[in-house]
This record gives C-alpha cells, sequence and structure tokens, in this order.
C-alpha cells in the first residue's frame, strides 16, 4: 500500500515546482531589467519606457541615446573645478559618455548605469570615496540644467535642459575589466544596452 504513495510523490513535486515558479514570476520577474533594447557604440538608439506621475498615472519616457565612448576616467570634476583621479589598487575607473535626445519637459532623474565586462562582471555606476577622490553617482542630465522632476516641480536655479546634449558617467570597476557593453535604465523591466566598440 505504501509503494502507491511513492508513485504521487513525483507529481506532487512537480506540482510544488510549478507553484513556486509562479510565485517568482509574479514578485521577482517584474522587477528585473529583462526588456532589453540593444545597440551599439556610435549608432542612436531609440528608448521607451513607462513611468508613474506623482498622481499614479503611467507616463511614457522616450528617448534617444547614443554611446560615444568609454574610456578610462582621467580626472573627476572636484569643489574647485577637475582634479586627477588616481585609481587605488586592484580598481579601474571608466568615463561613460552619452548622448541623450528627449524632450526637455521628460523626467529624468534617477538614471541607473552600468559596465559589463568581456567575462560577463556588471559594475554599476554609484557614488563613492575611491581613495582621496569622490567618484559622483550616475546623472543623465546637464549640471544645473535638469529637467523637471516626477512631481512637476523644478530645482530652484536650475537653467531649462537643452533637448540634445553629453553627460559623462563614472563606473568603478576591477582593474582587470575590458568594457563590453553599457547598460542604461530607469524603472525595471525596461533597459537600454549598448555594445562598445574596441
Amino acid at each position: 500500500m505504501r509503494w502507491r504513495w511513492l508513485l504521487v510523490l513525483p507529481v506532487a513535486l512537480a506540482l510544488v515546482l510549478v507553484a513556486t515558479a509562479s510565485r517568482l514570476q509574479v514578485f521577482w520577474w517584474p522587477e528585473q531589467l529583462h526588456d532589453v533594447t540593444t545597440g551599439s557604440q556610435g549608432a542612436p538608439l531609440e528608448v521607451s519606457d513607462a513611468w508613474e506621475d506623482a498622481e499614479g498615472h503611467e507616463q511614457r519616457r522616450d528617448l534617444t541615446v547614443t554611446l560615444l565612448e568609454v574610456v578610462p576616467a582621467t580626472q573627476v570634476e572636484g569643489f574647485s573645478g577637475p582634479e586627477p583621479l588616481v585609481p587605488v589598487a586592484g580598481s579601474a575607473v571608466w568615463e561613460v559618455r552619452l548622448r541623450l535626445e528627449v524632450d526637455p519637459e521628460v523626467p529624468l532623474g534617477g538614471c541607473e548605469v552600468s559596465l559589463v565586462d568581456t567575462r560577463g562582471r556588471e559594475a554599476a555606476a554609484a557614488g563613492m570615496m575611491l581613495g582621496e577622490s569622490s567618484v559622483p553617482g550616475p546623472t543623465c542630465e546637464p549640471e544645473g540644467r535638469t529637467g523637471p522632476q516626477y512631481d512637476g516641480s523644478r530645482l530652484e536655479g536650475d537653467r531649462p535642459r537643452p533637448p540634445t546634449y553629453a553627460v559623462s558617467v563614472l563606473v568603478v570597476t576591477d582593474d582587470d575589466a575590458v568594457p563590453d557593453r553599457v547598460r542604461l535604465w530607469w524603472e525595471a523591466p525596461d533597459v537600454a544596452e549598448i555594445s562598445v566598440r574596441d
């Protein structure tokens, strides 16, 4: 009689796995970057993603981004102007230069940028102290010329954001990293992934 339960056990285990997988998809999948728009360095890439305004209404962010280059960073903006940037042992700092074309009325705060190397390792841009230097966090708006905030307000003293401009984002990686692609996103699941040309 007990051997019959052994026949049912594989079916029960399969049902448990299916139920667990569906929960993972409901709770985990929407927060992951899986809706990928791909491009290559030097070629304008059209990007579109959804965001919610302060009243909970869904809006669209449409823009064109061009990866201009990824080069070793040699300086960082300090309080009194550019300062030399010397990576600490075991690290490298890359400057990711992007050109954006976007309606000046579209909010762009909170962008995220990461660099994936040829070994598949991903390093996210983040504000940090690196030796004696302060590496700023990522921004996709020009200094002093930000667009509207997500609630429609504007930063006091800022001038209007131009429709086309370039920004530089610094990314700290391991010293043996060879850049392969740049990732840019605001809210999951949408992400732009741009390959780096040698």
